[in-house]
């Protein structure tokens, strides 16, 4: 399929960026006149992933991949170059608009992982049908799983051999490499020789909202091998805080009843599907998350988080319901008699039992006040310690009403006056705000230098506004720069054509100069404020004629050299403000 170069311009230009990459489960954070996150495409504890929605792209300054809205649906739902597109305008409700003839743009490397994945859950589901799959199947039919689910969840049993997957993917002419970026093999820390990653196991191929394999959850077979439950590592295609089993399946039905029904097992999953509650889905091997909430924003207007009866359970339910908290959901928790998980339930009780019981749902948050309350003493003071440990929550949800809405339930649960509720309530703003300024105070004096600030606005504005670049360039040298980095940056752009600036793309210097690319990514990415830029550049030269005029005074040897050099300054002021006018008069042109 192939596009224009206009309608392509006009998709990109239609993305809100921010939306595109927090809808795909990014927390991203304003940061000025950008906003910051923790990068989905490496692993990272502190935010270096910046989105920049005046430019419309994003960078990584961890990884360095980078790009627009295009881009990021590439490699994040590794997308075609035209699938890519046409997502994007699907979203913005363009029209497509499709040249005929030309090579269809496609991304062979991201293909060639799902290819790989593809062939290995199809090679998985093929060994149930052989003697090889003998102890899958037992399995399965002593867990009552019937075969019509084997074939929707497709799945199967990994070879209980050292290399039999890869034996088996190599003679399809699939590289080691390939296997190696999407997790199905590993490499021996003694031999240096590769081995399949699940030998012997039940496999659960996990699919993406496409229907496309990105990894695998095993199960073992055998007593000896550990753990029990065994899941494909974290890869460029499987992200398990950003997945949840059985949402490809039951996807029509999740659109149809805006529902999901949260389950802890791929098993509970497979079996609430056969018995017709479709919506229901797991985390892959990992407890949920606020991204996991995220993707359940995206279908769903109600989420049920169902539990096991156990103490594991009593306690993970307890855990989730201060996560949703914040979400905009209805959300409830159910927690199974003692013993049980949704699997056993459904077995022994069957459909309908099933559904009266899904009927008890508590909302979340009268669950949480109801556990809170149970540790504390029945005493306004006990009460008080309950809303201490509510409190924090109340600080994640970011809508005013919202955030009113709740603290009056907690307060009439928990029987704690409302003047009392809000006294506490502002006390610990004032306090968190106090220490979040203070933060701010101690981040902005470590990060900004009074004397490069005007040299970094001036650098951000000639590149948003390329029209200046001439008559800059001409009244301003490099060494007029006193930051050496910036100094270095601007020695560097000199050296582009005027014509480059008119409509600057720093991704245009992505392969030629990376190093360039990178410093213009990091200064891009900062906050330019509101200001003059002629000002800016006035206060540069001003400084640097007042080193110079320093410099001449040291120099005189007499007072004539001294009147010479004070009338050198005046000169250069007035000289100054001319230069000021110009690029006054060019900014409002």
């Amino acid at each position: 399929m192939q596009f224009s170069k206009s309608f392509i311009r006009q998709v990109a230009d239609a993305t809100d960026l921010v939306d595109l990459i927090s809808d795909h489960g990014v927390t991203l954070k304003r940061a000025g006149s950008s906003y910051k996150g923790l990068c989905p495409f490496h692993s990272e504890k502190t935010p270096s992933f910046n989105v920049n929605p005046e430019r419309g792209f994003f960078h990584c300054f961890g990884c360095s991949v980078s790009g627009d809205g295009i881009k990021f649906l590439m490699q994040y739902d590794r997308l075609s170059f035209s699938e890519a597109v046409e997502e994007l305008a699907k979203r913005a409700g363009i029209p497509l608009e499709i040249q005929s003839g030309g090579p269809r743009s496609s991304n062979p490397e991201e293909d060639r992982g799902l290819h790989c994945l593809k062939e290995a859950a199809a090679f998985y589901s093929e060994k149930l049908s052989i003697p090889e799959g003998e102890n899958a199947v037992k399995y399965l039919q002593q867990r009552q799983v019937p075969e019509s689910m084997w074939k929707q969840f497709q799945i199967g049993m990994s070879p209980d051999e050292w290399q039999g997957t890869l034996n088996y993917l190599q003679k399809i002419n699939i590289s080691l490499a390939e296997m190696s970026r999407t997790g199905l093999i590993k490499v021996s820390e003694k031999s240096a020789r590769h081995y399949d990653t699940f030998r012997g196991r039940l496999m659960f191929p996990v699919k993406d909202v496409r229907g496309r394999c990105i990894g695998f959850g095993a199960r073992a077979m055998k007593p000896e091998d550990k753990p029990k439950y065994l899941n494909s590592p974290e890869t460029s295609y499987y992200r398990k805080s950003q997945v949840l089993y059985g949402l490809h399946e039951g996807l029509t039905s999740i659109r149809k009843k805006r529902r999901l029904i949260f389950v802890e097992g791929y098993l509970d999953v497979i079996r609430l599907h056969e018995n017709g509650f479709t919506e229901a889905v797991a985390p892959c091997g990992t407890a949920l998350t606020q991204e996991h909430f995220k993707i359940a924003l995206r279908y769903a207007d109600t989420v049920i988080l169902l539990f096991d009866g156990d103490s594991a359970g009593n306690n993970a339910a307890l855990r989730h319901a201060h996560l949703l908290l914040p979400v905009a959901l209805e959300s409830y928790i159910l927690t199974l008699p003692e013993g049980e998980d949704p699997d056993t339930f459904l077995l022994n009780n069957g459909k309908e039992n099933f559904d009266a019981f899904l009927n008890q749902k508590v909302p979340a948050l009268d669950y949480l006040v109801q556990q809170t309350i149970k540790k504390y003493p029945d005493s306004i003071q006990g009460r008080m310690q309950g809303l201490d440990e509510l409190l924090p929550a109340l600080y994640e949800i970011q809508d005013p009403k919202r955030r009113q809405l709740t603290l009056m339930t907690i307060g009439e649960r928990m029987k704690i006056p409302p003047e009392l509720l809000s006294k506490e309530l502002k006390r610990k703003e004032n306090k968190s705000l106090h220490k979040n300024k203070n933060n701010d105070k101690v981040s902005c004096l470590s990060e900004n230098n009074k004397d490069s600030q005007d040299e970094q606005w001036l650098l951000q504005s000639l590149l948003r506004k390329g029209k200046l670049w001439p008559r800059v360039r001409e009244h301003l040298k490099p060494e007029e720069f006193q930051t050496p980095n910036l100094r270095r940056l601007y020695e560097k752009l000199l050296q582009l054509p005027d014509a480059v600036f008119q409509a600057f793309d720093p991704f245009t210097l992505e392969k030629s100069d990376p190093d360039l690319f990178q410093s213009l990514m990091l200064l891009l990415s900062e906050e330019i404020p509101s200001h003059d830029f002629g000002l800016s550049l006035l206060r540069m030269k001003e400084r640097n004629l007042e080193i110079e005029y320093q410099e001449w005074l040291l120099h005189s040897k007499s007072n004539e050299e001294r009147a010479q050099a004070a009338l050198k300054r005046r000169l250069e002021e007035k000289n100054l403000k001319e230069i000021k006018q110009i690029i006054d008069n060019i900014l409002t042109q």
